[in-house]
């Protein structure tokens, strides 16, 4: 595992190369379900960093902020899309879908940083 939690064996999708988060294969489950020590697998999480630097402060979070990694949303989608062109380059990713998955991270930053930033 890297500093943010993700893995770092195979191939790395473009989702850990430029993350948004900690994502995980598994969950905890829950005390009400019976077993709450065993893990639920092929049921995974997402641990959303935090948006700011202060957020990340408050909450003793030592992994960087969105706001500490990428300055806009358009700085993380031309990350995002350098990812994807590595992984076509090295034959992870057929370059006819590079752009579905800059639109994926667009949607995902929609959902982790504008959302959130709503319920917050």
């Amino acid at each position: 595992m890297n500093a943010d939690g993700n893995e770092t064996a195979g191939v790395r999708p473009v989702e850990l190369l430029a993350p948004l988060a900690t994502f995980t294969g598994w969950n905890p489950r829950h005390a009400d379900q019976g077993a709450p020590g065993d893990l639920m697998a092929m049921m995974g999480t997402t641990l959303a960093f935090a948006r700011t630097r202060a957020a990340r402060e408050a909450n003793n979070d030592p992994r960087p902020s969105i706001a500490e990694r990428y300055p806009s949303r358009a700085a993380f989608l031309e990350r995002t899309r350098e990812a994807a062109q590595k992984l076509v380059a090295a034959r992870h990713l057929l370059a006819e879908d590079i752009e579905a998955v800059v639109e994926r991270a667009g949607q995902r930053w929609d959902l982790l940083v504008e959302k959130v930033a709503e319920t917050v």
